[in-house]
């Protein structure tokens, strides 16, 4: 596909954010892809995957090497390291558009993962305008370069009793404003091992990849499993007694011999997707 990386997710060219708490795997996640883009993989978590130049550059401002050596070697399954020679990491951010402007002249990569939006734009969060023109510089690079530049970035705390929103991010509404496509990867309220990847924004993507999560199994090598179940966004927030009381009633309808499409219909849900949600839970 031209016009897309991660099909149809990610676009191929521009700036994107994946926001989220900091236990929810973010690193991992964008790693994986990383490491499926130079391996020149045809898919990733569940999505067709379409590699140019199977390379990637990744600068970590939280991870040094040593670090990131012991989770690599946790991720790699298949033990066959040199398809993992096109993946470039950068650790002095100093200087930083210098630096990836000088490796992408030699090599284009597919993607720049830049790990994390906070460690490197020091102004205030608050000023629009300061974040907007931070962000530009970038937002040129990936155009000039045709690849894709990848955020990660934080929510805010408390947001986990929030439904999944581009609104959740820390900062101002510049960071969302300047980005092509926004995710947020959410861990399941009771699940442990399950994050929710969700879609936040996307103006050029279809309504229905932005009202329910993309389910993902988090493995203990640190990698993700897509399992192909979808949660509406309303249903990720943390358990409250609220929804715990339509857990119930659902099942009291189920049991009854209700359809699904009855079930919804009486909670004020729009598809059954949501009863089938509750009813896992």
């Amino acid at each position: 596909d031209d016009d897309t990386l991660l099909e149809p997710i990610l676009p191929r060219q521009g700036v994107v954010a994946l926001v989220g708490s900091s236990d929810s795997g973010k690193s991992s996640l964008l790693r994986g892809l990383a490491m499926a883009i130079v391996a020149g993989r045809s898919e990733y978590i569940g999505f067709p995957l379409h590699p140019r130049y199977k390379r990637a550059m990744y600068i970590s401002t939280e991870d040094d090497e040593a670090s990131l050596s012991r989770l690599m070697r946790m991720q790699i399954i298949d033990q066959e390291w040199e398809q993992y020679e096109g993946l470039h990491f950068i650790f002095d951010t100093d200087n930083l558009l210098e630096t990836i402007e000088l490796g992408m002249q030699s090599h284009t990569p597919d993607v720049v993962i830049i790990d994390a939006f906070a460690d490197l734009y020091t102004g205030p969060m608050n000023e629009n305008n300061r974040v907007r023109s931070f962000l530009n510089t970038f937002s040129q690079l990936a155009i000039k370069h045709n690849t894709l530049i990848i955020f990660l970035h934080h929510t805010g705390k408390r947001t986990e009793s929030l439904a999944p929103s581009k609104h959740n991010a820390i900062g101002s509404q510049g960071f969302e404003a300047k980005m092509r496509l926004m995710m947020e990867l959410r861990p399941d309220p009771t699940r442990h091992d399950i994050r929710h990847l969700c879609v936040v924004k996307g103006n050029y993507l279809p309504s229905e990849y932005k009202h329910d999560s993309f389910e993902l199994r988090f493995t203990p090598q640190l990698n993700f499993e897509a399992t192909g179940e979808r949660v509406p966004f309303a249903l990720l927030r943390e358990r409250n007694e609220e929804r715990d009381e339509r857990v119930e009633l659902a099942r009291a309808m189920r049991e009854e011999g209700k359809t699904l499409k009855e079930i919804a219909d009486a909670l004020g849900y729009k598809s059954i997707s949501s009863v089938h949600a509750l009813l896992k839970e």
